[in-house]
């Protein structure tokens, strides 16, 4: 294990314990570390919100891509569960949302570790996720208008030919491993399940969302805004609103 300061997926070490609470944030697919940034400034100085660092992109864009999601997962939490002494949160969306569900579930069996909440987004639950080669076997032009039509991918880079071969790599990566990601029943969790969802996403629908529910054994609850996939580009402040809320509730005040 790295030394607190040297963690290689987060700029520094989860503040647990301190009086700023951790919200772990799993990237989309083709995502970075400011995936997050329309909506993370808003958060109250009592939340401490980093985006992880994942292989094969950024300052890690010589480490190997990983395709098994799994694998990825339990790399995660080996590294972050010796950081974690106090209450801490997850957020993801889309192939986050399932991510941060795995890494979950082996905070949990490897660590005995439990969040304060998950908060995941934009994303079926595990028994529902469409399988097989949805996209990663997409050819160039129907990817980028794939991409173009969830909204999630700067238009310069999708028009840009050497932009988007920048990117290419990595978003093809993450989309073999959302591809090739199936579910395996495990006992569910026992923390708060907040899942956010929104009208316009043509994947997701109220009912695939509340399905969320059986994932865990506490608190669960549901929302649906306004807009596609990446609704929290647009609205950044409604849905922040809704999530500081949950935070205060199940993170933040916590141990106060």
């Amino acid at each position: 294990m790295p030394p607190r300061d040297t963690l290689s997926l987060l700029p520094r070490p989860p503040r647990s314990g301190a009086r700023r609470k951790p919200l772990l944030c799993l990237p989309y697919a083709g995502g970075g570390s400011r995936s997050y940034d329309s909506w993370q400034h808003l958060l109250p100085q009592a939340v401490d919100a980093q985006t992880l660092r994942l292989p094969g992109r950024e300052s890690r864009i010589a480490d190997p891509v990983p395709h098994d999601p799994r694998v990825l997962a339990t790399e995660i939490a080996d590294e972050l569960g010796p950081h974690l002494d106090g209450p801490f949160a997850l957020f993801g969306h889309s192939l986050g949302a399932v991510m941060s569900y795995e890494i979950a579930l082996r905070l949990r069996d490897r660590f005995g570790l439990t969040p304060a909440c998950v908060v995941v987004s934009g994303s079926r639950p595990p028994h529902l996720l469409v399988t097989g080669r949805q996209y990663s076997a997409m050819d160039d032009a129907t990817l980028r208008s794939a991409l173009d039509t969830m909204g999630g991918t700067d238009p310069e880079v999708l028009a840009d030919q050497e932009l988007w071969h920048l990117v290419e790599p990595t978003i093809r990566a993450d989309l073999i491993m959302s591809d090739s990601y199936t579910h395996r029943p495990a006992p569910p969790l026992s923390c708060p399940l907040i899942a956010y969802g929104s009208k316009e996403d043509i994947d997701l629908d109220r009912e695939s969302l509340d399905a969320w529910r059986a994932y865990t054994t506490g608190p669960f609850a549901a929302r649906i805004f306004p807009g596609d996939h990446f609704y929290f580009r647009r609205w950044p402040e409604g849905f922040v609103m809704d999530l500081i809320n949950r935070l205060y509730e199940h993170l933040v005040e916590v141990d106060q």
